[in-house]
């Protein structure tokens, strides 16, 4: 088991909550020599991991031939030889079993499907479902499973948050300039729309916040492609010597500049993962969905709204509401330190 290659192509949330399982593995098998499979989005994450190597699919490879990737997988890691590989999707998702073909290992594991080829060993979960149980668990057992390793114990106590570089804080510090009185980041985006609000709610939010505002900076945080989206927001509450924009070069980046904010506000997104992560104090307004499965490791500090009463998005109201209610919490934690 000296060698093994991890399947983690999806978004750099769920990179996140597999970092702990991995530093798992590591403890438990000091030598033991890690590769994964990742995508564009998350690949960012391992560069200062330990142990870890990874080679990063190209953008939209979901629709390249499977000859062609298999080929594409076979120069990269040629000069790899795989005891086992296993895809760390704890859902079934064909796609990925397709990718897990593509590739060379002795032993090959997936968590059990209706089109899981016959050389794939199927893995189960002990509860039958990885529902409602924290995500990074549920990474470990599958995980433990395939290398017949106990790692649930060891993944629970380990460290979730990504190693960032000094390049991070330094682009964070150049971009957000000296720190000075109370910061607050938003990440009102989310990477698929289903979990993306109205952005008419995050304009009257925002607005709302900035005029009662107790912070020196209020930070609105996005990729390039949500430059618009944030002007948007921007020209919705005029000039304003609070509000900032702020576009991290990379998702591992995004973590220095949540580092210098006192508070984050965010959607169910990779952004929201990884500031529980690092421990910054986090209001989460979610879209419905298993919150219990990705947002259980919370703090007194966080507090996580599941859904509206109405509508799966929280309405304005709501989202002042819960605001509100979470900073009069963290006045009065503060007051007890």
């Amino acid at each position: 088991m000296s060698s093994i290659i991890l399947l983690r192509p999806d978004k750099a949330g769920d990179l996140v909550k597999t970092l702990p399982a991995l530093r798992a593995l590591i403890e438990k098998v000091p030598d033991i020599k890690i590769h994964l499979i990742v995508s564009l989005a998350n690949e960012s994450l391992l560069k200062y991991e330990p142990q870890v190597s990874y080679s990063v699919l190209p953008s939209s490879w979901e629709k390249i031939p499977f000859d062609d990737l298999k080929l594409k997988l076979s120069l990269e890691l040629n000069r790899f030889s795989f005891y086992s590989g296993v895809n760390l999707l704890c859902d079934p998702f064909p796609i990925v079993e397709n990718l897990l073909n593509a590739i060379t290992a002795d032993k090959k594991f997936s968590v059990t499907s209706d089109t899981l080829s016959s050389d794939i060993w199927p893995l189960t979960f002990k509860r039958s479902s990885p529902k409602e149980r924290d995500e990074s668990l549920n990474i470990a057992e599958i995980l433990g499973q395939a290398l017949s390793i106990e790692l649930l114990s060891t993944t629970h106590n380990a460290l979730r948050a990504p190693q960032l570089g000094d390049e991070d804080t330094l682009e964070a510090a150049r971009s957000l300039g000296e720190k000075t009185g109370n910061w607050i980041g938003i990440c009102p985006f989310a990477g698929t729309n289903q979990r993306t609000h109205p952005l008419a709610k995050w304009k009257t939010f925002i607005k709302s916040m900035e005029y009662f505002s107790k912070y020196e900076k209020i930070i609105l945080l996005g990729a390039p492609s949500d430059h618009e989206s944030l002007e948007e927001i921007k020209k919705r509450i005029g000039h304003s010597p609070h509000l900032t924009l702020a576009f991290p070069s990379c998702f591992r980046a995004l973590g220095a500049y949540l580092k210098r904010c006192d508070q984050v506000i965010a959607v169910d997104s990779g952004p929201l993962h990884l500031s529980l992560a690092l421990g910054i104090p986090s209001l989460g307004f979610l879209s419905g969905g298993d919150h219990k499965r990705w947002f259980s490791q919370t703090s007194v500090q966080d507090k996580i709204v599941p859904r509206g009463i109405w509508d799966r998005f929280p309405s304005t109201a709501e989202m002042c509401w819960h605001f509100y209610r979470w900073e009069k919490r963290l006045s009065k934690l503060k007051k007890t330190l």
